[in-house]
């Protein structure tokens, strides 16, 4: 057995001080921050922290949590710049990552979850049924939409139980985040969630079989909706609901193909093409059916299962 050198000892205590007093200042500074780019720096620094330097903090210590708790606070600071809606943060009891509750979604809760090392990053979830709502990649400087969950989720009974008005408002919320980020010069790809930008809505491949075409016709003549051709020089199709028109359509490409988008016509600037699947029942039974041909074009290759 080895001398206990109280020398050595002391040294240490002193090392392992000063990393607490380091970590301290991390996250008092998260704490008070009132600054995007200031709060992106911190947490960047509490995420390089929690990878390389923490075996000593780690050891015994009921009050370490893991980066996506970290990432889920962050998160709920901008959500709360972002949104006149209330955003609440809560710690299960026994749980190491906090819950984020949105006020226009009372019956819903979101955390953040590490994604596989094949992505990086980490995917905001909703936590009932595990449905991925977006992804961020804080280090790399990226925000997309997981287009096809993000459709699930606005199907389930909380969700449904909100309302329409509770998706636009969740939707202003995360759009409103992401004009703070792309300040920031992130990569944003939020396919179909601003109000303001529901047209030239690409699918994810180019040309639509005329057998899935014609499945929405039969969908949509069962539910009392009639699929019509495209009245002006357009090619395409279109649904009129109430006011609001959803159009697919044609546009030829470079490369002799055709690209088909979803282009939603309403002059208010309040309907998008979520609110329509929560709407819609039958078109997003058909969205999803046909998901790899009619879904929406984002970053499939960051959403690994």
């Amino acid at each position: 057995m080895n001398d206990f050198n109280i020398q050595n000892y002391s040294e240490q205590l002193k090392k392992d001080l000063t990393l607490f007093e380091r970590w301290h200042a991390l996250i008092k500074a998260l704490d008070q921050t009132q600054s995007m780019s200031e709060l992106l720096d911190i947490l960047q620094k509490i995420l390089d922290f929690d990878s390389h330097q923490s075996q000593m903090v780690r050891i015994a210590n009921d009050y370490w949590f893991p980066s996506t708790h970290w990432v889920t606070v962050a998160f709920a600071k901008c959500a709360a710049w972002a949104s006149l809606s209330q955003t609440d943060m809560a710690l299960p009891n026994g749980q190491k990552v906090a819950e984020l509750h949105f006020s226009e979604w009372p019956n819903a809760t979101f955390r953040f979850m590490k994604a596989p090392l094949a992505a990086g990053g980490y995917y905001l979830e909703e936590t009932a049924q595990n449905l991925r709502v977006l992804y961020w990649d804080i280090k790399r400087k990226r925000f997309y939409l997981d287009t096809q969950q993000f459709a699930k989720l606005v199907q389930t009974e909380a969700i449904q139980l909100a309302g329409v008005h509770a998706l636009a408002t969740f939707q202003k919320r995360l759009t409103a985040i992401a004009t703070q980020l792309s300040e920031e010069s992130y990569d944003l790809v939020l396919p179909g969630l601003s109000q303001l930008e529901q047209m030239h809505l690409k699918m994810v491949q180019e040309g639509l079989p005329t057998s899935i075409l014609d499945s929405l016709f039969v969908n949509a003549a069962k539910q009392q909706f009639i699929l019509k051709r495209i009245r002006d020089d357009a090619t395409g199709v279109e649904i009129e609901v109430g006011d609001i028109e959803l159009q697919l359509t044609q546009h030829p490409t470079n490369n002799g193909h055709e690209q088909w988008t979803y282009d939603i016509i309403d002059s208010n600037k309040e309907v998008t093409i979520y609110t329509l699947f929560q709407q819609l029942p039958f078109f997003y039974q058909w969205y999803d059916d046909h998901f790899t041909i009619v879904g929406l074009k984002d970053k499939r290759e960051v959403f690994v299962d």
